[in-house]
């Protein structure tokens, strides 16, 4: 357990503190910021700007393509560059393969929870954080209850599920394929296929694909609501996470 905590510690200072990490984190507060400088007028608040500058193509980059870089390509990286036998060898295929998982996950979170966090706090110096309720979203009624900063960080929060997500399924592929641009490009094009696929299908709404990653489901309750999010992204998460572990051993024994 000791190896799993220190290596733990070890991939997520490489995720962290890193140049891409700092990238990927400012390119979403930049790209969220010259998606609201459009709606920004005298009248408006930072909770009408954040709503407005999330949607679209703009969901998908802050997501599914900047939370990758700081550490989902790392296994496609390594095995490209015969450098896995030298963390295996220290810590064991289990070890290993889990804290990529988890790290993946992790830093694709964090990516885009902070870049809107820092979005928020650049918008506060101009902008006042709340003054009229223009949103529909199932978070909503926090900001009728006066609770402006409560209903930002459950949305944060929603979004950056769906960048761990995006981080999880990227390494899953790269434990298949391990290259870096296949990694990279694989969740958002595996999203739009299981899309057009499910579709038609009859099943709850808050199974759907585009629902877990674009949308919500409304239960009228804050926290209902993002378990709602938080636990299909859990279930499809750690399906893929066992699914990579499997595959990083698999390929380890027949190296």
């Amino acid at each position: 357990m000791s190896t799993f905590f220190s290596l733990f510690k070890t991939n997520l200072s490489r995720s962290m503190i890193s140049f891409s990490f700092l990238l990927s984190t400012l390119g979403v507060t930049i790209i969220l910021l010259f998606t609201a400088y459009g709606g920004a007028h005298d009248n408006t608040d930072v909770i009408y700007l954040f709503v407005t500058s999330i949607g679209g193509g703009t969901l998908f980059i802050i997501t599914g393509i900047l939370p990758l870089f700081a550490f989902s390509t790392s296994f496609a990286s390594e095995w490209e560059q015969s450098a896995t036998s030298f963390w295996l060898i220290r810590t064991g295929v289990r070890n290993y393969s889990i804290n990529k998982v988890v790290v993946s996950a992790l830093t694709g979170f964090l990516t885009t929870c902070i870049g809107m966090f820092l979005f928020i706090l650049l918008l506060r110096t101009r902008f006042p954080l709340f003054v009229n309720n223009s949103t529909g979203d199932p978070y909503t009624y926090l900001l009728d209850d006066g609770k402006p900063m409560i209903y930002l960080i459950y949305n944060i929060f929603h979004y950056s599920l769906s960048s761990a997500l995006f981080a999880v399924t990227a390494l899953w592929v790269s434990t298949y394929i391990p290259n870096r641009f296949i990694a990279l490009a694989s969740p958002l094009a595996l999203y739009f296929i299981i899309h057009r696929f499910m579709t038609g299908l009859d099943i709850p709404q808050y199974l759907k694909i585009n629902n877990i990653v674009e949308g919500s489901y409304h239960t009228g309750v804050a926290f209902q609501t993002f378990l709602y999010k938080f636990i299909p992204v859990l279930v499809l998460c750690g399906l893929m996470g066992l699914a990579a572990v499997r595959q990083i051993r698999r390929r380890v024994l027949r190296d």
